[in-house]
């Protein structure tokens, strides 16, 4: 039985999301909370479906993201918008369980004067996020750069005259503008995000997706979480954990790095030794994880992600605890990382051979840093766990390289739009 609902799952994404920017975090409720009253008013669309749609809204510009913490909104949303637009577009089709409906994203900031240079069997959504889009920057702040007669002097050439209608109705129905003022509008808006169950798998797809965006920032580190996932459950197994325990081991290993979204890349990807204060803020990831996972996620998960830098000996970070204070699980990801962390190829080295990866862990152990138990059972089936794992890693790298050249195929295609 999972130990992560449904409101954890969105909780978890906009607490992350919120780590980098809480502007663009606010920015995707309103542009998702317009959406769904536009499509709930029109009364033709499932729940089902206006969730999904709505869900869309709120991630139109996870592409965003992947800039880190200093994102200039202006520019990416009324300069150079096509970028973050195929990004988001090519997260959610290949890491998301929204995949079959993500060329909405995709198209959202296209002219409404040039829809008949593309095919989708989603245009009237795209016309109705566009609309949303643009009513939600207009109503925070964006006035200033669009103009007070936008939305007279833009109708059916940027924007469709048709969705700015069902706006306009859904705004007299439901008090749209109200809301946004007063607030009330976010606690309406995941109400009806949490309406909808998750299944096992589209939990596991929405935070593979958030977990994968920060790896996918840097080719060095795109494997990273994937692979501490698969020597953590295989571990998990081999040493007999019990079905629940892998469950919160699966979770915990796939969630520990997710405050590496707020470390900047230079540091993440930096070719030499780091400083003292550029180790500082590395060494934050840890306590910005546990910020981001407390309170919306069951416990033991929340403290295998933000332990896995602990030692046994009271030596690790951010808490310094020791073996008495550490679970069986939460000792396991630790080795777990550390052999993926020496086994992967960084910005900073080679993959190490076997011999060296085992002699340093095997110190490890025999230093009373991580634990003996979790290692020998390592070393015994070495070669297994790397075998095994190698059948998952190209999934992954392919699936990097594929978003890479599919970005350069679809940007050269906007180009000419």
């Amino acid at each position: 039985m999972s130990r992560i609902s449904t409101e954890n799952v969105n909780e978890i994404i906009r607490k992350t999301l919120g780590i980098v920017n809480e502007k663009l975090v606010q920015h995707g409720e309103i542009v998702g909370y317009i959406l769904n009253r536009m499509l709930t008013y029109e009364e033709k669309y499932t729940q089902k479906e206006i969730w999904e749609y709505s869900m869309l809204g709120w991630l139109h510009d996870l592409g965003l993201f992947r800039e880190g913490k200093n994102i200039d909104m202006d520019k990416y949303e009324y300069e150079s918008p096509w970028a973050h637009s195929i990004y988001g577009f090519l997260f959610l089709k290949y890491l998301s369980p929204l995949g079959n409906k993500a060329d909405i994203v995709l198209y959202h900031h296209l002219n409404y004067n040039r829809y008949q240079r593309i095919e989708s069997e989603n245009i009237h959504i795209i016309e109705c996020l566009a609309v949303a889009d643009k009513m939600a920057n207009f109503m925070q702040g964006g006035i200033d750069v669009m103009g007070a007669d936008y939305f007279a002097r833009n109708r059916d050439i940027t924007f469709s005259g048709k969705a700015f209608r069902l706006f306009r109705h859904a705004e007299q129905a439901y008090s749209i503008r109200a809301k946004l003022a007063s607030g009330d509008y976010q606690e309406e808006f995941y109400q009806a995000l949490n309406k909808i169950s998750y299944n096992e798998v589209q939990k596991k797809g929405f935070l593979e997706m958030i977990a994968y965006i920060i790896d996918f920032r840097s080719e060095h580190t795109v494997v990273h979480t994937m692979s501490t996932v698969n020597f953590a459950v295989q571990l998990g197994n081999l040493l007999h954990l019990s079905a629940a325990e892998v469950n919160a081991l699966y979770y915990g290993a796939l969630l520990h790095d997710i405050g590496k979204i707020a470390i900047p890349l230079n540091i993440l990807e930096s070719t030499g030794r780091l400083s003292d204060e550029e180790m500082r803020v590395m060494k934050a990831h840890v306590r910005i994880t546990e910020m981001i996972l407390e309170g919306c996620i069951d416990e033991e998960i929340e403290r295998i992600a933000a332990r896995h830098h602990e030692k046994l000996d009271g030596s690790g970070y951010h808490k310094g605890l020791k073996e008495a204070d550490l679970t069986f699980p939460q000792q396991i990801v630790a080795v777990a990382d550390i052999l993926s962390a020496l086994y992967g190829k960084r910005s900073y080295k080679e993959s190490f051979d076997s011999n060296l990866i085992k002699k340093i862990i095997n110190e490890d152990a025999d230093n009373h840093k991580i634990s003996k138990k979790a290692v020998d059972c390592l070393m015994e089936n070495y070669d297994d766990v790397i075998a095994n794992y190698e059948k998952e890693k190209d999934q992954t790298i392919g699936l990097y390289l594929k978003i890479k050249e599919q970005f350069g195929v679809i940007m050269k295609k906007f180009e000419n739009l």
